[in-house]
């Protein structure tokens, strides 16, 4: 009886531990779907947007590689983060092969110099002889003729005779003349060739002087020196790192050869969430702390913000986000530094006078022709010579249009030709004035004006399509124009200053065609090569002091340090909001997921504001609900199959961000 009774008791217990694993794993599940819960609170809300981004420069001049027709060596380098000041030497490259050919070319212009005068005297020998000879031959005619009067008291056959002498004599007349303008026309042919020889050889020396002007690059403004690296040398193996530009190496032309910063006023670039972007605009007020000075704030304002997202595939996140620039305060920034007062007041003045100088503009110039103007009439700049000696072809009007290395040719009948002009490329930064418009410097509000007086002159047609008359026509209203609107505008072959006077000498073939010497585009209407800085300037530029041997302030800080970014949208009280996290999206309107006991009920809000964190609720639920964090309609086996998705396909998170306002 007491083994039966434990035997049932046995069975019993473990009826009962296998009902109690059952129970077990039957409530595991309903543990593991628990959804995470949160409580909407009221209080005071400071809508705040952070941003992490990085210091750079308002201001850069990027020198390039010249074209000098063969090797672009560097024989002088700039030493890296040294700080140059205006017109200090950068890079200079070396020169030899283009006073070679300078040398070569000023050689050829003396030999055919010495070819013209001797074709002009032989010419001048030749016209005395053919003069002689045609006095005789007239003397030789009106003899004849005195002869013939004899004929009535001389016989018959006497008569004849004076008659064929008659005939003869006038006919050697007439084959001499003809002789004489052949043998002119000839002369002239051959002394136009070598003119045109010359004129060739002038436009060479030009293109050399021109190319000798771009051996030293200067800078343009004052600011710290960055050397790029040469990837010309580059042998594109996988971990081969390219290095710095060096004195000695090779570079290819129109390659970055330096980047001059200027450090007198700093700004800073970051990338803010689509959420934060409609709380934002510009001149508001941002905190900005940087990396390098620990636990020091700045203040600053939003200087401009980009009206397209982008995204950025080889950063750690893949989301598309808005580029904001925010500026320092300087003088706060300065003065943390350590900076004098007289030192700020320095600095600060060296970022106003940067601040007006034209940073892109026109560095070389071997002719005074006319700009792009169907561009200009556009709204765009003046068209220019790039400064790394890259070809550059545009129309122009006097009859004078630029070729592909740089110097320019005579038109056919004074104007340009059909040619389609092609885009500015990347040019030196500097140059000393405004836009150039037939040879005349142009200041901001003359551009403006000219811009206004080609709409109404071109009348809506393209300045392409017109033929050369015209285009002729055309430019002459123009210039009248200009000149009721008080610009001055140079006509066709007027000297400019420091330039040439204009082509009638050489298209006439007078003297002063061939009296240019070796220095000489005078007969030719070229102009010499002139750059942004003087011959004094470029003789008199010395390389920076190293970085170790400069005191500046400005340097102390440079470009690509971090910085992190606090911006205060607004302060609301008394609000009631909830976390980003548990709001949904149903039927195309936002909704919570209110608690009531052991269920979830779906609630449609309406969002005041919303942040990156947190979302002010306008109505729709009251404080101290509980919503979940979780959409709790969504079994486990779904919500893990999107998780999946999400980490495999790197999108953007299950709840797509709503408006500003209302949801919407």
């Amino acid at each position: 009886m007491k083994k039966a009774f434990s035997r049932i008791l046995l069975l019993i217990a473990v009826a009962g531990a296998g009902y109690g694993v059952y129970r077990f794993i039957q409530g595991l599940p309903s543990r593991q779907e628990t959804v995470p819960t949160t409580r909407v609170r009221k209080g005071d809300v400071v809508v705040r947007s952070f941003a992490r981004g990085e210091l750079r420069a308002v201001r850069s001049a990027a020198l390039t590689a010249p074209n000098l027709f063969g090797t672009v060596q560097v024989t002088k380098l700039a030493p890296m983060g040294a700080f140059a000041r205006e017109k200090d030497l950068i890079v200079e490259f070396d020169d030899s092969e283009v006073l070679s050919r300078l040398e070569e070319r000023e050689l050829e212009l003396e030999q055919v110099d010495e070819q013209i005068k001797k074709a002009q005297a032989d010419l001048a020998i030749r016209n005395n002889q053919d003069q002689v000879d045609l006095l005789r031959a007239r003397y030789s005619v009106r003899r004849a003729e005195l002869e013939v009067k004899k004929n009535p008291l001389l016989p018959a056959i006497d008569q004849k005779k004076n008659l064929l002498n008659l005939e003869e004599a006038q006919r050697r007349l007439r084959q001499l003349e003809s002789d004489i303008k052949s043998k002119q026309e000839q002369a002239l042919a051959e002394l136009n060739v070598l003119r045109e020889r010359r004129n060739r050889n002038v436009l060479d020396i030009n293109r050399e002087k021109q190319r000798l002007l771009q051996v030293k690059l200067l800078s343009p403004i004052s600011g710290l020196v960055a050397i790029k690296q040469n990837r010309a040398g580059f042998s594109g193996m996988f971990g081969t790192q390219i290095p710095d530009i060096r004195e000695g190496d090779q570079v290819q032309p129109g390659m970055p050869v330096a980047e001059i910063l200027d450090l007198s006023e700093l700004e800073v670039i970051a990338r803010i969430g689509e959420l934060d972007r409609a709380n934002l605009h510009e001149g508001q007020d941002v905190l900005i702390r940087l990396d390098a000075l620990a636990g020091e704030t700045f203040h600053g304002k939003i200087k401009s913000m980009s009206g397209t997202a982008s995204a950025n595939i080889f950063s750690s996140d893949p989301g598309k986000k808005f580029d904001v620039i925010f500026s320092i305060d300087m003088r706060e920034l300065l003065t943390e530094l350590g900076a004098k007062p007289e030192q700020i007041a320095r600095i600060l003045a060296t970022a106003e006078e940067n601040r007006k100088k034209p940073i892109a503009q026109p560095s070389f110039s071997m002719f005074g022709g006319m700009p792009d103007l169907a561009a200009m009439a556009a709204g765009g700049g003046a068209p220019g010579m790039s400064g790394g000696g890259a070809a550059v072809s545009l129309p122009f009007a006097g009859g004078q249009m630029p070729t592909m290395n740089g110097g320019t040719q005579e038109m056919a009948g004074g104007a340009v030709g059909e040619a389609q002009p092609q885009r500015r490329t990347r040019m030196i930064p500097g140059g000393a004035g405004g836009m150039m418009f037939g040879g005349a410097s142009l200041t901001p509000e003359q551009q403006k004006k000219m811009q206004e007086i080609m709409k109404k002159v071109l009348g809506g047609k393209n300045l392409m399509q017109l033929s050369p008359e015209d285009r002729r026509a055309m430019f002459d209203k123009l210039r009248e124009e200009a000149r009721k609107a008080g610009i001055a505008m140079p006509q066709r072959g007027q000297r400019q200053p420091g330039g040439a006077p204009a082509a009638a000498a050489a298209q006439n073939g007078g003297p002063g065609a061939e009296r240019g010497g070796r220095n000489g585009a005078a007969g030719m209407g070229v102009a010499a090569p002139t750059g942004p800085y003087s011959q004094k300037d470029l003789e008199n530029a010395r390389l920076p002091a190293p970085p170790e041997a400069s005191d500046n302030t400005e340097i102390l800080l440079r470009p690509g340090l971090l910085a992190d970014v606090e911006i205060i949208v607004e302060k609301v009280s008394n609000a009631v909001y909830v976390p980003n996290q548990g709001i949904f999206e149903k039927d195309g309107k936002p909704v919570v997921y209110v608690k009531l006991k052991d269920r979830f009920e779906p609630r449609q809000i309406r969002i005041a504001k919303r942040s990156e964190a947190v979302s002010i609720i306008e109505s729709g639920i009251h404080p101290g609900e509980v919503i979940a964090l979780q959409n709790p309609t969504i079994s486990p086996e779904e919500r893990k199959k999107k998780q999946e998705q999400k980490k495999g396909g790197g999108g953007a998170g299950a709840v797509m961000p709503m408006g500003a306002k209302g949801g919407q």
